[in-house]
């Protein structure tokens, strides 16, 4: 799906298994789970909405599955990381004198939701515009229309100039996992299993079904720490509050907060 790169799984699988290819598919996240119970494919990694605390019911955002898989209905659910989740924000904005960003300091901005959410979640005071996707909300943002709050890995595959991000730590991230049917269960899944997990052949494949709780500061490839991509990493330190940008520096970036620029 969009937002994950298998290409490091793919090639570990044929180093471990290259008389039994794997085929990747790209899909959009909405159809992941459909194309599992049709037998399309034997297994997929999907986001799952952020989890509730309070515990109630799951209701997935718009461009998640209407169904989401869990070990109760008959499926392996493999917690693989949970992505930070990123405010994306023209690079004058207010906001990029800021490391990390509250969710407070976004009251009074235009948020841009798209049509293919993935997270189901619009913090408090802002004033929404509804927008087809994600990456005509990444356009927008470039043009000055507004800010988009999406998973890091969106914020990367829809990155436009102009733009920047920084993190919102207090906001809910997305879970990642990987998904089969344990009736369907394919000889070689604990193997998948073990290499998107980061494993190597010779260790212990242990209990590969478990349930959804991912958590954080896991890396795409199963290790702790900062990976670059997309991996939850040590948030920085806050510098400050946001401060208007002074005028006539030259460079075209804001004074004052210092924090680094990255597209």
């Amino acid at each position: 799906m969009p937002g994950t790169s298998p290409d490091r799984w793919s090639r570990v699988w044929r180093e471990r298994l290259p008389d039994d290819p794997l085929d990747v598919v790209h899909a959009e996240p909405a159809a992941a789970v459909a194309a599992v119970l049709a037998g399309d494919v034997d297994a997929a990694v999907l986001r799952l909405p952020p989890a509730p605390a309070d515990g109630a019911a799951l209701t997935p955002p718009p461009g998640l599955p209407t169904t989401t898989p869990t070990t109760r209905d008959g499926w392996a659910v493999v917690p693989l990381w949970t992505e930070t989740t990123v405010v994306v924000v023209p690079a004058d904005h207010v906001l990029t004198v800021l490391d990390e960003v509250d969710v407070a300091d976004l009251a009074g901005e235009t948020l841009l939701v798209p049509a293919d959410d993935v997270l189901g979640w619009t913090p408090a005071g802002v004033d929404v515009v509804e927008v087809p996707d994600a990456a005509t909300g990444a356009d927008l943002v470039a043009s000055g229309a507004g800010l988009l709050v999406v998973p890091h890995a969106i914020a990367r595959l829809h990155d436009r100039r102009g733009t920047t991000v920084r993190p919102v730590p207090d906001a809910p991230g997305s879970r990642l996992a990987l998904v089969w049917r344990t009736d369907a269960e394919h000889p070689h899944a604990q193997e998948l299993v073990g290499i998107v997990r980061g494993r190597t052949a010779g260790s212990s494949r242990g209990d590969a079904t478990v349930a959804t709780g991912a958590g954080r500061g896991t890396g795409r490839d199963g290790r702790s720490g900062r990976d670059g991509r997309g991996g939850d990493a040590p948030p920085p330190r806050r510098t400050g509050r946001p401060t208007p940008r002074t005028p006539g520096r030259g460079d075209g970036r804001p004074r004052g907060g210092g924090g680094r620029r990255t597209r």
